[in-house]
């Protein structure tokens, strides 16, 4: 129990002190490499649907002779973006549920990052955002690895119609995910602990915005 305790701490949380030490949890560090491939991945299936299906239209016609090479890359960026999402969904598992515990992870400086709220004001629509950024990356991960096992054997890794569809309808997912990750972060400081010059430029513009309404 304590050997997974402190595996849970270093490797999902960042909670180590060796070789350096870390402050923050490891969540935002790995989301970039799923992002970025799976994003990659949806768009180029979207046009090859577009290019394969509209290769009459003239902007598309340049692009068919390149179907293969689009189809091929695409299904590169499916199996890049599962792999590279299984650190980033362990962890971030481990960051909702610290936070989900109410005493975890944004629990620090709840006031101050969320100034005019309550902690469990700001802790419930936190987990809310949580919740839907998990189950989006989730669908997207489902989406990719269906991608990945449809396609093996296929001429060029195709995509079928039904993959093409799942690959339109995941992009502006993803992006959403994103964008809700970015608000836990930022909105609502989730794994970020104020500190230094940083917490005292906000004390500061707190105050200041106070005396104003005042």
């Amino acid at each position: 129990m304590g050997l997974f305790h402190d595996l849970y701490e270093s490797i999902e949380l960042g909670h180590f002190n060796w070789p350096f030490r870390n402050s923050h949890p490891v969540h935002p560090a790995t989301v970039h490499h799923p992002l970025t491939f799976l994003s990659t991945a949806y768009t180029l299936d979207t046009v090859y649907g577009l290019t394969a299906n509209y290769r009459h239209v003239r902007f598309l016609a340049g692009l068919a002779p390149f179907l293969p090479q689009i189809s091929q890359l695409a299904f590169a960026s499916h199996v890049l973006g599962v792999l590279t999402a299984i650190p980033s969904m362990t962890s971030g598992t481990a960051e909702f549920w610290e936070l989900y515990k109410k005493d975890g992870i944004n629990h620090k400086d709840k006031k101050l990052t969320n100034p005019g709220a309550s902690g469990d004001e700001v802790i419930k629509k936190s987990v809310t955002i949580g919740a839907v950024h998990g189950v989006l990356n989730t669908v997207a991960f489902g989406v990719s690895g269906y991608a990945w096992y449809s396609r093996m054997g296929r001429p060029a890794f195709a995509p079928g119609r039904l993959g093409i569809w799942l690959s339109v309808l995941t992009l502006p997912g993803v992006a959403l995910s994103a964008a809700l990750g970015g608000e836990l972060v930022y909105g609502k400081g989730i794994g970020v602990q104020r500190m230094g010059g940083a917490r005292n430029e906000k004390v500061a513009g707190l105050k200041e915005h106070g005396a104003k309404a005042d």
